[in-house]
Parts: C-alpha cells; sequence; structure tokens
C-alpha cells in the first residue's frame, strides 16, 4: 500500500500527536498564545525559519516533516489562511484544509479526514482556539474513504522543474 493511501486511511484524533507548527512573521506577537493552545493536545514542534518566517517556508518545512507521519499532525497560519492552504496541499500525503469556523473543522476531519489545519491570523485567537480544539478532538472514523482514496490516486509525481520560493522577495530558484 502507498504510504498516501496509508496517511488517508488513519482512524481516530489528533489529541497526542506531534503538532508541526508553522506561521508566518504576523503571527509573532500572538506565538505564545498559539504554543499554549496547541498543547492542549499535543507536543507543539514549532518548524520555521525562525530568522525570517514566512507562511511558504513554514508551509514547506512542516509538510515535509510531517507528511506520511501517523504521529504527526500540521498547523499552519498565515493571515488568511488561504495561502498555507494552498501551498500545503501540493504535498503527497498532505491533506490541509483552511477552517475559518467550528465545522469547518468538524467536517475537514470528520468527512475528509485532514491532516493539515490552515487557520487565518485575521479570525483571532479566541475563535482560532475553538477551532483548533475540533480539528483536534473530532475523530475520523472511515466516511466517504473510498472518495479519499480516489483523490489521493490523482496525486502524482513529476519530472518537471519546480520553482520554489526562496526569499521573501519572491526570488524563485528552479530545482530539477
Amino acid at each position: 500500500m502507498s504510504p498516501a493511501l496509508k496517511s488517508i486511511r488513519q482512524i481516530g484524533k489528533h489529541i497526542g500527536k506531534n503538532i508541526v507548527f508553522g506561521y508566518d512573521r504576523y503571527l509573532l506577537p500572538e506565538l505564545d498564545v498559539y504554543t499554549r493552545a496547541l498543547s492542549l493536545y499535543g507536543q507543539p514542534v514549532p518548524t520555521v525559519d525562525f530568522e525570517n518566517p514566512h507562511y511558504l517556508t513554514s508551509t514547506e518545512k512542516v509538510c515535509q516533516k510531517m507528511r506520511y507521519r501517523a504521529d504527526h499532525v500540521g498547523v499552519l497560519i498565515c493571515s488568511t489562511g488561504m495561502g498555507v492552504s494552498i501551498a500545503a496541499n501540493k504535498f503527497r500525503g498532505v491533506y490541509a484544509g483552511r477552517c475559518l469556523s467550528v465545522e469547518d473543522a468538524t467536517m475537514a476531519r470528520t468527512i475528509n479526514n485532514a491532516n493539515v489545519l490552515c487557520l487565518s491570523s485575521k479570525l483571532g485567537v479566541e475563535l482560532n482556539e475553538q477551532i483548533i480544539h475540533a480539528f483536534m478532538t473530532t475523530p475520523y472514523e472511515g466516511r466517504k474513504l473510498e472518495q479519499l482514496e480516489y483523490i489521493s490516486s490523482m496525486e502524482i509525481e513529476s519530472d518537471e522543474p519546480v520553482a520554489y520560493y526562496t526569499q521573501p522577495q519572491a526570488q524563485l530558484s528552479v530545482v530539477r
């Protein structure tokens, strides 16, 4: 069985897992609050470029560290949550959901078995704490597994060059 299929078949809650946590520089004033909130559910592992935290580099580091790991869950926060969500879903074995409400978080787990939570810092700490709680405590019980496996089969590897983000000034490099 492929690692992607094993990843999507993980049943249960995210409580007790290592929480691979990434963010951008705009979250720095509230970083301690989010770290404490995440620690209620597992061990937060900040995974950023500490000298220059940016949502793209943080997303890359988080997704590389946690994908295919049953004992890890990812949490990414940027201004809107959209950028980290789009970037995270480019990684095989990562199923990221941008959650703007408790219902979004519950459905991301119940229906889609998301393993990365993407949050908008604009929503504020109080609502985001509620969303984190719903995401971490809602179990995946196998609902729509056939559809999720079909989505996993769409993930393809490519030998095409990939441009990746290297600096906040939007300098691109080509990787072969």
